[in-house]
């Protein structure tokens, strides 16, 4: 079973990703900022990482950039979530290490197809 670390200061935007892909078949682990996700990544064996990018302590593009500056990490497949829409949010997350960048409110087909996808291309 893949397992995705959901990462997300709001508890309601995890808890709708937790469910659709509790259903879809994944194993779920959470985090509420880019420190923890770190954390999390160091004693678990994550598949794919859905990371957002505006959160306290540790935004998302840091946690991205670091994670990517890890050797042992550098194919793990990141998807960005934000509810920015400009073209530099887009660009910097790709340029740091992500796959790709859904926004907010996202549409959960395209998040599952999304998810499916990145664990293909690993």
């Amino acid at each position: 079973m893949k397992k995705i670390l959901v990462v997300d200061d709001e508890n309601f935007n995890r808890d709708i990703i937790k469910k659709v892909l509790i259903k879809e078949g994944f194993s779920i682990l959470e985090a509420t900022n880019g420190k923890e996700s770190l954390k999390m990544l160091e004693s678990n064996d994550i598949d794919l990482i859905l990371m957002d990018i505006m959160m306290p302590i540790m935004d998302g593009f840091k946690a991205i950039e670091t994670i990517k500056k890890q050797s042992l990490y550098k194919k793990l497949p990141i998807i960005a979530i934000t509810a920015l829409s400009d073209t530099q949010t887009y660009q910097k997350a790709l340029k740091l290490g992500a796959k790709t960048l859904i926004t907010k409110p996202f549409k959960l087909p395209l998040l599952i197809d999304s998810v499916k996808s990145a664990l293909k291309d690993e």
